[in-house]
């Protein structure tokens, strides 16, 4: 499934580390797994993956909330896709998807922990469609190839 598809994943727990690694492996994807956001962001320059799966809050004081924001502001980076995954819904009994802060953190998909491993493997390739299409259309491109279809009529018009 995941053939030929780079995966940079980053959580402070070593045995879910390992879990994932093993399981995403197992299904064709290349693997690179960091413990810490420092650590991941290294990883992520050096490897240019296909998709990040990012811990939004680990123990370490690089967090991925600072993870993705990083990603987001690199111009060779910013439309990797990334799948935040947190256990603050278990653990906290705060849901993500309803408090989420689009503005600091920008994941192109949320997952709560336990990691539902078949939803991943739709989601993985579901989001790098959706970060090619992305990547491909600018929404300046688009709003320029707007602004010339207008001209191009306007002028015709007189």
């Amino acid at each position: 499934m995941g053939q030929d598809l780079k995966v940079v994943m980053i959580d402070d727990n070593k045995d879910l580390l390992f879990t994932m690694e093993t399981f995403l492996q197992r299904n064709g994807f290349e693997v690179h797994t960091a413990e810490d956001g420092q650590t991941g962001l290294d990883l992520i320059k050096k490897e240019c993956p296909d998709v990040i799966l990012l811990d939004i809050m680990m123990e370490t004081l690089f967090s991925g909330f600072e993870v993705c924001k990083q990603v987001r502001a690199d111009k060779e980076l910013m439309d990797t896709p990334i799948i935040g995954i947190s256990a603050m819904g278990d653990e906290l009994d705060i849901n993500y998807s309803q408090w989420p802060d689009y503005d600091y953190f920008r994941p192109d998909t949320f997952m709560e922990k336990p990691i539902d491993k078949q939803r991943l493997l739709q989601l993985i390739p579901e989001v790098i469609q959706k970060a090619q299409k992305r990547k491909r259309d600018p929404k300046w491109k688009k709003e320029m190839q707007n602004d010339w279809a207008q001209k191009a009529s306007q002028k015709k018009q007189t």
